[in-house]
């Protein structure tokens, strides 16, 4: 079953008989904040890689096409979907807008099983921005989610950036903190080496304080983020550099502890409650040491309005049984289907609502993902798009 309703267009496109204003108001499209993008703590754009996957079909995309794409998109802000779809507690789906009706939309199984897809087809990340020809060189000590996720992001924008870590293998808690049964082996090497292809170098198995000193990391290097982690090892502030340019970082300890090198046999829930914290405060910290960089502020975003249930009309949605809590791996047909049920909440999915109840022939069809053009000067005001719209993308004013 599709995203929306099979439905015959209704015969009720006519022209009335009175050209009188019913109202002064106009609708408007007005973007919502689905609730799942509000509770992500990467900022996730989740309802774009749904609905990318929900609506393939008329898109023209083969699944294969459309999983590629979704990962993408989810690669914008998080580097790890195959890890976090095993151990982010995803309160996406706790506020998920479906559960008012049947059931919230298993964003943590579509996440795992995009990030396997990846794994399994050998996709590669890309980099958003040419290699700066004069880059400034940036270290990252640590090389857990939080160090991963900054040096991905920095190198995505064209920095050059060494990882330096203690460890004879990259992960952190990742790989010291959580057992290979919940996080196999394959998935948490797979996405690390995509991370590293970037043209990122790797210095395993390198103590600062030991067999770095914290002088050399000054002399050698532009910028140092101390990603430490669960290492509590100082408590650290990033600020800016007294030349304007650089980032560096305060009350430098003058040695890093050595971190347990065994891999972890139970559960550490420490360690997955901060995963996905860890990944997007790597984030953060990356996009304040490129704005150092290239002398501007990180920019500040206002997020639209969260839209809830109360504001949607559920019963246009047909009926669709989440998936069992107790499915891991998806087949294909399981994910699709399940991305199906996302309703694309506070943002236009081209249900053609609006368009077949307006009796004044206000909205035009613009080519796919485009949506539709109102001719507010046809409309009457009478609010029907408004009233009918499933998703609460449209707003009278």
């Amino acid at each position: 079953m599709g995203l929306f309703k099979e439905v015959k267009k209704p015969v009720i496109k006519h022209a009335t008989a009175s050209g009188a204003d019913v109202s002064p108001r106009r609708p408007s499209y007005t973007a919502k904040t689905a609730p799942c993008m509000h509770s992500c703590v990467n900022s996730a754009d989740v309802r774009s890689w749904l609905v990318t996957l929900a609506q393939h079909q008329a898109y023209g995309r083969t699944a294969a096409q459309a999983f590629e794409l979704a990962w993408r998109k989810i690669l914008e802000a998080n580097p790890f979907p195959a890890i976090c779809g095993r151990v982010c507690q995803h309160p996406c789906e706790l506020n998920c807008n479906r559960k008012a009706k049947d059931g919230a939309v298993s964003i943590r199984q579509l996440e795992r099983f995009v990030g396997d897809f990846a794994i399994a087809n050998g996709l590669r990340v890309e980099l958003a921005a040419p290699r700066r020809a004069a880059a400034a060189r940036i270290a990252v000590v640590g090389a857990g989610p939080a160090g991963l996720s900054a040096a991905y992001h920095l190198a995505r924008k064209g920095y050059a950036v060494t990882l330096i870590d203690a460890a004879p293998r990259p992960g952190g808690m990742m790989r010291y903190r959580v057992p290979r049964t919940i996080l196999p082996a394959e998935v948490l090497d797979g996405e690390i080496a995509n991370i590293l292809q970037l043209g990122i170098e790797m210095r395993s198995g390198c103590a600062v304080g030991r067999d770095l000193s914290l002088e050399e990391l000054r002399r050698g290097y532009d910028a140092v983020f101390f990603a430490l982690g669960l290492q509590k090892a100082a408590q650290l502030e990033l600020r800016e550099g007294t030349d304007g340019q650089a980032a560096t970082v305060g009350e430098l300890p003058a040695e890093l502890p050595a971190i347990p090198l065994q891999e972890a046999v139970e559960v550490d829930r420490k360690a997955l409650n901060t995963i996905s914290v860890a990944i997007a405060q790597g984030r953060a910290v990356a996009e304040v040491i490129a704005a150092q960089f290239e002398c501007c502020t990180v920019p500040q975003t206002w997020p639209a309005a969260v839209i809830r249930s109360d504001r949607m009309k559920l019963d246009w949605y047909p009926e669709a049984a989440p998936l069992s809590s107790e499915a891991e791996a998806l087949t294909e047909a399981e994910a699709l289907a399940e991305a199906t049920r996302c309703m694309s909440c506070g943002m236009c999915m081209d249900c053609e609502t609006c368009w077949m109840y307006c009796s004044k022939n206000c909205f035009v069809k613009l080519p796919k993902g485009e949506h539709y053009k109102i001719k507010l000067d046809l409309c009457n005001g009478c609010g029907k798009c408004a009233e009918s719209c499933p998703c609460g993308y449209i707003e009278m004013n």
